[in-house]
């Protein structure tokens, strides 16, 4: 269109050189009017189109964001749950492989007393998916009285912390947290519960041992799930992650 009204103009100079009438001026620079008109309407339809499409792309990076962060906190409770199995099954097998014989009359000693540990911990632990908190802490603390040892005592005090984080009795699950950050430094809670330090801290108004605990996380475990959390928290209370890391 550029090109159309560049012609258009030599075309009148061309008319003017050559001693056109007035008409026939008049009628090419009218026509010229007419195509810078539509020019000028053309490209302000383009800003407007362009406008819209990045308001567009906007809003889609919004809710790319949050499916990621969705997705990452998904993950860590695959992860969880996994760990949980696994951890179930390496504590009863050698329990069951040294299991004493039956009593006389056929039962078991100290069967009315405790469940089985694995009975005992997946009670507890479906409590707590379904949000009964208190039969949860019950069911945990049970399990950690009659089987201190087992490998899933970590597991235990970290989900007492999660219970008592899900209540919002803050200053208690970062208690448990840390119990579990000292008693067991390399669990594969560890990780999990130095996130949820972190945002118990915040959420208790420890703002800056918070962020302390999430960057640590960062440091520590830089390609966890648990890492990603921490950066989106980090972000989400003002705070650089890749500066302060």
């Amino acid at each position: 269109m550029r090109g159309q009204l560049t012609e258009l103009q030599r075309q009148v100079s061309f008319l003017q050189l050559e001693g056109s009438s007035k008409q026939e001026v008049a009628e090419l620079q009218a026509t010229i009017q007419q195509q810078t008109e539509r020019l000028l309407k053309t490209e302000a339809d383009m800003r407007v189109d362009l406008g819209n499409l990045s308001g567009q792309l906007g809003q889609l990076q919004g809710q790319l964001e949050d499916t990621n962060y969705r997705i990452a906190q998904l993950s860590q409770q695959i992860a969880a749950a996994s760990q949980d199995l696994k951890a179930v099954r390496s504590a009863t097998a050698p329990a069951d492989a040294t299991a004493a014989p039956p009593m006389p009359g056929g039962s078991a000693p100290g069967a009315a007393v405790v469940s089985d540990p694995e009975t005992l911990y997946q009670t507890a632990y479906s409590d707590y998916l379904r949000g009964a908190y208190d039969l949860a802490l019950l069911g945990f603390r049970q399990y950690l009285d009659s089987y201190p040892e087992t490998d899933l005592a970590d597991n235990a005090v970290y989900w007492i912390g999660e219970c008592f984080y899900r209540q919002q009795r803050y200053r208690e699950a970062i208690a448990e947290y840390d119990r579990v950050l000292q008693n067991w430094p390399r669990s594969d809670k560890t990780a999990s519960a130095m996130l949820k330090r972190g945002y118990a801290q915040i959420e208790s108004g420890a703002r800056s041992n918070g962020v302390a605990a999430l960057q640590q996380v960062i440091q520590i475990f830089p390609n966890s799930d648990e890492a990603n959390l921490a950066r989106q928290k980090l972000q989400s209370v003002g705070v650089d992650s890749q500066r302060q890391r």
